[in-house]
């Protein structure tokens, strides 16, 4: 039987510069063009698990803004089973500069409403906390909201999955409750304060989290566990844009687990999936559909 996957996450609208060349300080640069859709982790990776048949709830927060409208009503339009909460903030915003040549992006978030979802908001909704179950939650909206999560799904039996993105502290006291850590290197090294992928995992680990998943990009991504080093191999591609690549990512592995999958399987599977997000411009409009694999 097929478990149910509980995203609790941010949302953003996500506002994309594609430029030949980045600008450097004090200069003005004429970009190729301009793209605006629905994006922030949670929301990317709860519909990425969407798309692929997983069986998903998401919880996360929107402003009272046209921006909360328009991000309500795509949701919608996606099938995904939503609880909004409706803030005084604003909606957050991200911008995103692609370099086309290398594809690669650097972000710029307002978190907005994203700040405002707090531990109250999470116990109005402990019914989709449901034991034998998953989580996946990130680091984009309050971290005192984020730990409590991570500790409510523990102590439910959920099997709980963090991706630690952007980089914030988390107490060392709730890596025990997590069952797969996914990191990527940049993470990983952040968190670790360790250069080798090896030696930054084994330290995740020691703090108690039971594996750690990093995701190496064009390199493929590595499972590390106290028993077993696991190595999947990249798909090869042609990139447009890696925005979501990771998001895709996790939404493709808690899907695989959801169905029963090994570690390993589902880790092949998200490979596959990024592969195919970053030929594709934006974020949740790039992920694939089970039909498109």
């Amino acid at each position: 039987m097929k478990k149910k996957i509980l995203v609790i996450g941010s949302i953003s609208i996500d506002n994309t510069i594609f430029t030949k060349q980045l600008p450097s300080a004090g200069t003005t640069t004429v970009a190729d063009s301009y793209f605006q859709n629905i994006g922030g982790k949670g929301a990317n990776q709860a519909c990425a698990s969407l798309f692929l048949g997983g069986d998903v709830s998401f919880i996360g927060a929107i402003g009272k803004d046209h921006n909360g409208d328009m991000v309500e009503k795509f949701l919608k339009e996606q099938g995904l089973h939503a609880r909004l909460k409706r803030s005084e903030k604003p909606t957050g915003i991200a911008f995103i500069i692609l370099e086309e040549e290398t594809a690669e992006n650097r972000i710029l978030i307002i978190q907005g409403a994203n700040t405002d979802l707090q531990i109250e908001d999470i116990d109005k909704n402990l019914d989709l906390f449901t034991e034998g179950d998953i989580l996946l939650t990130q680091f984009e909206n309050d971290m005192e909201t984020v730990s409590y999560v991570i500790k409510k799904a523990y102590e439910k039996h959920m099997l709980v999955v963090v991706n630690p993105a952007p980089i914030k502290e988390l107490k060392e006291e709730y890596y025990q409750y997590i069952d797969y850590l996914v990191p990527n290197e940049h993470e990983l090294e952040a968190l670790s304060h360790k250069t080798d992928i090896l030696l930054a995992a084994k330290e995740l680990l020691s703090r108690g989290a039971k594996n750690v998943i990093v995701t190496l990009g064009e390199k493929g991504s590595v499972l590390i566990n106290k028993d077993e080093y696991i190595k999947v191999e990249p798909h090869k591609v042609d990139a447009v844009d890696t925005t979501a690549a990771g998001d895709s990512y996790l939404g493709a592995l808690v899907t695989r687990l959801s169905e029963g999958k090994s570690i390993k399987e589902a880790m092949e599977f998200a490979s596959l999936c990024s592969s195919k997000t970053v030929t594709k411009k934006g974020a949740i409009v790039s992920l694939p559909h089970l039909e498109d694999l």
